[in-house]
């Protein structure tokens, strides 16, 4: 009997590595914090004072995982949901459609790079949340510049590469053929478009980063069925930034051009800055301004700035806090509740300046100064 057991425990020591070529991690980012929005530009809408969730970063829960296939190659996945955003504020609960509703994806990797399959990051948002924005692009405070700069963040059904690096320099190239499940919020993208429309997208993006510089080209299109009936809607879009580390501070850029056939025109761009104060915290700065050229009988132009500070305090490797306060000027057809506008509003906030018809301004109370201060935490 002694002698089976034996030969059971060297059996199982020899088929370890097997199960030591797979792994799966679960994380996710918790953030809470005080809210306090007012200016609103709608006539008899009160300030706003909440706490609210997902402030400086959107709450979620996550799974991602790598297999070792061996010569090099390996499979991956991700599979990231949202909760506590949206209309649930500070409820902790699974946002609306939450399952995969962040990131899900497969993969294979090797020494050729990566390629991707499933809902994912656009490259615009790796270049503008990952690198430029210290506010992080998207949900990311009152200050991210998301408030203003126009691009949508994600894409359903996306075949994606990536290359690997060659001596600093890389580049992403996707597509996919039924894109519109983010549409509703990518009219952020000034499409037009709705969903369930099977909208067609294709992006490519070269990268450059190599020690303090970082430098990246974003060329995106966008074509589906328009809001009007019976008509076509093409949006083409690129986007140029970069960023300096001096060391003492961190200096980035962006200027892009989002055009929508027929509909409207964006010309944004953006000056960031990021300064190290102590070994711990960031004073963070942006500065951003779109001018939409709208192409619409009777509707007017839009101009939209923002400029927002913040501080942000890491406790330790995984736990942070922060604050920020941005105001936020529209002027033309985005004064008054406007399309085109630029908003500090609630949960929308984000996707607020994307050229609706007004629905989404008015939810998120088309509030143009704000001020948020909360605690994020990482595991």
């Amino acid at each position: 009997m002694q002698k089976k057991l034996i030969a059971l425990a060297v059996a199982g020591l020899m088929s370890a590595p097997a199960f030591a070529q797979s792994n799966v991690t679960i994380y996710g980012v918790v953030d809470y914090g005080y809210s306090w929005t007012g200016d609103s530009a709608l006539s008899g809408v009160n300030s706003r004072s909440a706490i609210d969730s997902g402030i400086s970063a959107g709450n979620r829960l996550g799974f991602k995982g790598t297999e070792d296939l061996g010569n090099g190659l390996k499979a991956g996945f991700v599979y990231e949901m949202g909760f506590g955003n949206g209309s649930e504020h500070a409820s902790g609960t699974l946002a609306a459609g939450a399952a995969g509703n962040r990131q899900a994806l497969v993969s294979l990797s090797g020494a050729f790079g990566t390629i991707a399959l499933g809902r994912q990051y656009t490259p615009a948002h790796v270049m503008l949340a990952g690198n430029i924005d210290p506010f992080g692009f998207g949900k990311g405070t009152v200050a991210a510049i998301s408030n203003v700069y126009i691009s949508p963040p994600r894409l359903d059904n996306l075949a994606a590469y990536a290359s690997p690096s060659w001596g600093g320099f890389s580049f992403v190239t996707a597509y996919t053929n039924n894109a519109a499940g983010d549409e509703t919020r990518a009219n952020g993208s000034g499409s037009g478009l709705t969903a369930g429309t099977d909208a067609r997208a294709w992006a490519f993006a070269p990268t450059y980063k190599n020690g303090p510089i970082y430098a990246a080209l974003n060329i995106h299109q966008i074509r589906g069925n328009a809001t009007t009936a019976g008509n076509d809607s093409v949006t083409k879009a690129w986007d140029l930034g970069g960023t300096y580390d001096f060391g003492v501070v961190k200096l980035g850029a962006v200027y892009g051009i989002t055009d929508a056939e027929d509909y409207a025109k964006h010309k944004q761009w953006a000056l960031t800055a990021a300064v190290p104060v102590g070994a711990a915290g960031k004073i963070q700065a942006t500065y951003v301004r779109r001018k939409t050229e709208v192409d619409q009988a009777g509707v007017s132009d839009a101009k939209v700035s923002l400029w927002g500070l913040g501080y942000e305090y890491a406790l330790s490797k995984r736990t942070a806090i922060y604050t920020a306060y941005a105001d936020i000027n529209n002027k033309g057809s985005a004064k008054d509740g406007g399309n085109w506008a630029g908003y500090l509003g609630d949960a929308t906030r984000n996707y607020a300046a994307t050229g609706n018809t007004g629905t989404s301004n008015t939810a998120s109370g088309a509030y143009e100064r704000g001020f948020n201060v909360g605690i994020r935490h990482s595991f």
